[in-house]
């Protein structure tokens, strides 16, 4: 058998779960199917999967030889496509959306060293804070922020935006400053209704992780308005280093239980479709990344690139 079709069928097999799916999708028939994965593990002279009525389970040697498939395959198919998209791939129109806050303030100051680089390209940047339809919206890239819910979408992630927690002057001179998260209960915390924790921080102390659950009379879905409202004395928060930029320097905030850390917030690139992801896309992520690097080493931002 066919060593190439043989893996994209394993694959199949792998990521669907069962035989019969992989049947639905292909029309190949199950014995079929089930021969080209006996016809791999003859080959390699090992079991790949453990086979029950009601599940397929993956063996150390399939987890290995998964992975191996996976990279194989993905860049057969991207030098495939490499060739019949040629340079073309680099001039069009690239869809993106990622957060209003974070697109404003980390990705528009350095996106014109992006465009310089692809004269041909066209760039339409949908700033937007609730979650993307890609398909119904025509979306190349969504950039978000947090952890990723969306298991139909591929996630890279790019990068973390470290986060402190800050209040004004004003606000501590009238209610102190807490020592503990516990002392949180009792004070005026701005929520930012996006996060998928909403009301609950979470923080790495001398303890390890830690949480609380807060109070307050003032939540938005805005982080701008996170920043206006501590900024004018509202209560406490928990921001991106980037939103703030500057205001810690110059006094009009201050950091508070500083020996709490509040978790950094991930930053992913997602897109839809391993196979087949265009060079504008990857260009694009790989100078996201950069940027998000620079900005940590220079000082100027708090996001640091993840690792390649």
């Amino acid at each position: 058998m066919d060593t190439f079709a043989s893996m994209t069928i394993f694959r199949r097999v792998v990521e669907a779960g069962s035989f019969s799916a992989v049947a639905r999708e292909t029309g190949l028939s199950q014995p079929t199917i089930s021969k080209h994965v006996i016809a791999l593990e003859e080959r390699l002279g090992t079991r790949l999967l453990n086979r029950s009525t009601r599940q397929l389970n993956l063996t150390e040697a399939g987890k290995e030889h998964y992975e191996y498939c996976t990279r194989i395959l993905d860049e057969l198919a991207e030098a495939e496509a490499s060739v019949g998209r040629g340079q073309s791939e680099t001039a069009g129109t690239l869809r993106i959306s990622m957060p209003i806050a974070f697109g404003r303030l980390q990705v528009l100051p350095h996106l014109w060293q992006f465009m310089a680089a692809y004269p041909e390209l066209k760039l339409d940047l949908i700033l937007d804070d609730h979650n993307t339809d890609l398909v119904k919206d025509g979306i190349d890239l969504v950039i978000r922020m947090g952890p990723m819910a969306d298991s139909s979408l591929i996630a890279k992630p790019i990068g973390t935006c470290a986060r402190v927690t800050v209040a004004s002057p004003a606000y501590i001179a009238r209610h102190g400053k807490p020592a503990t998260l516990n002392d949180l209960k009792t004070h005026e915390c701005l929520v930012f209704t996006l996060l998928a924790t909403r009301n609950i921080w979470h923080f790495t102390g001398r303890k390890g992780d830690e949480n609380v659950r807060v109070n307050g009379r003032f939540s938005t879905n805005s982080p701008d308005a996170v920043r206006e409202a501590v900024l004018a004395g509202m209560g406490i928060a928990v921001v991106p280093l980037w939103l703030i930029d500057g205001c810690l320097e110059d006094g009009r905030l201050q950091t508070v239980l500083d020996d709490y850390i509040p978790i950094p917030m991930a930053v992913h690139a997602a897109y839809l479709d391993r196979r087949f992801v265009a060079r504008k896309v990857r260009y694009f992520i790989e100078h996201l990344r950069n940027t998000l690097e620079s900005t940590a080493s220079n000082g100027s931002g708090p996001a640091t690139a993840a690792t390649r």
